[in-house]
């Protein structure tokens, strides 16, 4: 009998550590404020040339009434082109400012948006690309009927933000083109590898895994960018560099190789987690550059 009230009890403090791990993933409790994001941005000098006063602030509602803020980043000159940056994880669209940079010295409008329970959107469960592929879906839709028919669109996502874009494969939304730096094939194993770095039981993931679908109606298992990819026809350009700790770079590798469609693979040697652009600015521009010509979407005039 003692033995039967200690295995229970055992089972409870792993469920209650499972639901803390759990709530902690979903709502991401560490996230720095709007603001402080901004500042991080500015302090880093990745905000170089963003005017908030300058932008266009609105709202998109998604596929289930879910309103999305979102901001536009206008090009220097006149052009029909554009393209939706998603954030990673845990931020919110300030993260996507240094790619804004890079895509308006190419000629491109910037549209900038907060996922799903980030930023300053409402709070809510993130689902690690589940949703959020339809919430930008929802984002690819209204930039057709805010900015006209006739425009040439295109996304790119960082770390959540390419694995999102990359699940969105799966709805064949209308863009031209789709860059991913430092996605994730699977959260599943991004998961029990930090747990591993930092020193976590990786039985844990279980319980934790369990309690997130139980208590938020969340599956870590199900967000598999992997599985969107097969009969894919939209060309892709994959970014990610050799010392990614939190998602590595046989991630990007996987997604290449299990991809139906034309695409890219460029590995920075040295570059960690969502640093491709940091490490080397130059190469990363001559890449998306080249990448952008082939789909025949040829950069105009730089700033």
């Amino acid at each position: 009998m003692p033995y039967l009230i200690t295995a229970g009890v055992l089972l409870l403090l792993v469920l209650l550590i499972g639901a803390l791990l759990a709530a902690y993933l979903v709502y991401h409790p560490t996230s720095p404020d709007f603001q402080k994001t901004l500042e991080i941005e500015t302090e880093k000098g990745l905000a170089e040339g963003y005017d908030p006063t300058a932008s266009v602030c609105y709202t998109v509602p998604s596929f289930d009434g879910y309103v999305l803020h979102a901001e536009l980043l206008q090009a220097p000159q006149k052009t029909n082109r554009y393209v939706i940056l998603s954030h990673g994880y845990s931020y919110d669209r300030h993260g996507s400012l240094k790619y804004a940079k890079l895509f308006r010295s190419l000629g491109f409008h910037c549209v900038i948006y907060d996922n799903r329970g980030h930023g300053l959107n409402k709070k809510a469960a993130c689902t690690f690309g589940i949703k959020e592929s339809r919430d930008l879906c929802a984002m690819i839709d209204d930039c057709y009927t805010r900015y006209g028919q006739d425009i040439v669109l295109g996304l790119h996502g960082e770390s959540m933000g390419s694995a999102l874009g990359t699940i969105a494969l799966q709805y064949k939304p209308r863009v031209r083109f789709s860059v991913h730096d430092c996605g994730y094939a699977d959260f599943f194993s991004v998961i029990r590898l930090q747990m591993k770095t930092n020193h976590i039981p990786s039985f844990l993931i279980y319980p934790t895994e369990l309690m997130c679908r139980l208590l938020f109606h969340v599956s870590i298992r199900k967000a598999r960018p992997i599985d969107c990819v097969s009969d894919n026809e939209i060309p892709l350009c994959f970014f990610h560099g050799t010392a990614d700790k939190m998602t590595p770079y046989s991630h990007s590798e996987r997604l290449a190789a299990a991809n139906g469609g034309p695409c890219e693979l460029h590995l920075f040697p040295g570059a960690t987690h969502a640093g491709c652009l940091i490490a080397d600015e130059d190469q990363y521009k001559k890449i998306l550059t080249a990448f952008l010509e082939s789909v025949g979407v040829k950069p105009e005039e730089s700033i």
